[in-house]
């Protein structure tokens, strides 16, 4: 399955990142998320058969990623993943993630752009690192 495709399958909604991982020297980006589900039809009408609990988005053969605006950790809700489009072998996306900011007992939310461009996407299970789920 293409990226595109492979991205436009996956539901995040009321969904958050729980941490993400760099991995320098196998090229990888991991966004850690409490629930992924799988849409399998036109809309994704509360299908949870495939959901993969405290999993991974994992982007591989990324060669760039930035955070904009840099300094604030995403934590919090998941917000939609846009495909920008192919370069060569690669593709870009954008992904929104939440970042909540507790000071003097004030809650205040921020949005964070994670920019990605990457060759190939897929699903890892806790646990199952060499079995990535890719279509």
């Amino acid at each position: 399955m293409k990226p595109k495709e492979f991205l436009e399958s996956i539901y995040l909604g009321d969904r958050a990142c729980k941490g993400i991982v760099i991995d320098s020297w196998m090229k990888e980006v991991k966004i850690h998320i409490d629930s992924i589900s799988r849409v399998r039809g036109e809309i994704w009408d509360f299908y949870t058969a495939e959901d993969v609990d405290d999993g991974f988005l994992v982007f591989e053969g990324v060669d760039q990623f930035s955070f904009d605006p840099p300094g604030r950790f995403p934590d919090d809700e998941m917000g939609d993943i846009e495909f920008v489009g192919y370069e060569s072998d690669r593709f870009t996306v954008n992904i929104d993630i939440g970042s909540v900011e507790q000071t003097d007992g004030k809650v205040k939310f921020h949005n964070v752009k994670l920019k990605i461009r990457a060759k190939a996407v897929a699903i890892e299970k806790p646990g199952e690192e060499e079995a990535r789920v890719r279509d």
